[in-house]
């Protein structure tokens, strides 16, 4: 509440305590969301890299706690997030790494996510068109131009109706439609890399209806020197992810409660045998109080994660982000100075659309 609410500062320190074992991972990465709104880079990249170290540790499978989920429910195992949330991990950090101009360190997070959405990770899970877009942006800022364009050009496959131009990383319409007004590039010889943050993850007691559909229209407008430079395309909804994620998901999780059900109902019947008073408490405890689903999710994640690039002068200091819906209307607008780093011709920020700080 005080992460959507614009209180960055309070958001923080209410995980800025001792983390239970069972959600270090997940208090991880809340917390290095909310300070990568705080500006704070480098203690957002600490977060989310100690995040991915703890997850590299549970490769290693943990028995006991394996256990205890089969008689318990799966909230007593350490969170290790979705496939999905692994991938935006890095890609996450690796914003905080463009955020201080470390270019070198930003296309190590790269790698690491190409690495979470190869075939031998990802398995069937659904890839994500950010995440490579992201990364083939820290391979191009360090020169590695062919890696750069085959990542633009694997995030372009996965979109219908935004193309990618894996030469440039140029991003549009595919269709030609609802292009924004874009000024003359000719005395603007720089560009604006902007990733936009739109919008709110789903929540983990959130239910999908029949009817859900994603929605990729809303969008933001790129403002510099009073003119439009141009929008953002929505490249991932998270809600999409999280949507496939489930239904991958949802047998597999209801044969585990089949089965677990089964063994305590097995064990309440043993002891109903020597004291039926005590099997039936046993019953209850185990059935009616700790079987429950777990909703665990990286809440403080943005719905949209969209890029705009566009051309700026060389000499850019600041420019104005007017966040629309898919009709148009002005949703909000924000002024935007940091961050905002340069690399040759190429000018690198992200924004979202939250309430600035008080």
């Amino acid at each position: 509440q005080d992460f959507y609410a614009g209180r960055y500062a309070q958001a923080n320190q209410v995980l800025d305590r001792s983390i239970p074992s069972t959600d270090r991972v997940l208090f991880l990465m809340e917390r290095g969301t909310i300070r990568l709104s705080l500006g704070d880079y480098a203690g957002s990249a600490r977060d989310l890299i100690s995040a991915y170290d703890r997850l590299e540790q549970l490769q290693t499978y943990s028995a006991s706690r394996g256990g205890a989920s089969v008689v318990v429910n799966d909230t007593v195992k350490e969170y290790r997030g979705y496939p999905y949330e692994r991938a935006l991990l890095h890609a996450f950090t690796a914003k905080d790494h463009l955020a201080l101009g470390h270019w070198e360190d930003a296309a190590v997070e790269a790698r690491r996510t190409l690495d979470a959405l190869s075939p031998e990770v990802l398995g069937d899970y659904p890839d994500d068109a950010y995440a490579r877009y992201v990364a083939g942006l820290c391979l191009e800022l360090i020169g590695d131009r062919s890696n750069a364009e085959l990542q633009y050009r694997k995030a372009g496959a996965l979109l219908e109706h935004v193309g990618v131009d894996d030469r440039t990383g140029r991003v549009g319409a595919r269709d030609g439609t609802n292009e924004a007004p874009r000024v003359d590039g000719g005395s603007w010889p720089a560009e604006l890399v902007c990733l936009v943050m739109m919008g709110r993850a789903p929540q983990g007691q959130a239910t999908w209806r029949d009817d859900w559909a994603a929605q990729h229209a809303a969008h933001a407008e790129i403002v510099i020197n009073g003119q439009v430079a141009g929008r953002s395309y929505t490249l991932t909804d998270v809600l999409d992810l999280a949507f496939t994620t489930d239904q991958k998901q949802a047998a597999q999780k209801m044969v585990k409660t089949v089965a677990r059900i089964a063994a305590k109902e097995a064990l309440a019947h043993q002891i109903e045998k020597d004291n039926e008073l005590l099997g039936e408490l046993v019953r209850f405890v185990l059935i009616g109080l700790l079987e429950k689903p777990d909703t665990r999710r990286w809440e403080t994640l943005p719905r949209l994660l969209q890029v705009a690039r566009v051309p700026c002068p060389p000499d850019l200091t600041t420019y104005t982000v007017v966040f629309r819906t898919s009709a148009g209307a002005e949703m909000g607008r924000l002024q935007v100075d940091r961050p905002l780093q340069r690399q040759d011709r190429t000018f690198v920020s992200f924004c979202r659309d939250l309430p600035a700080q008080p």
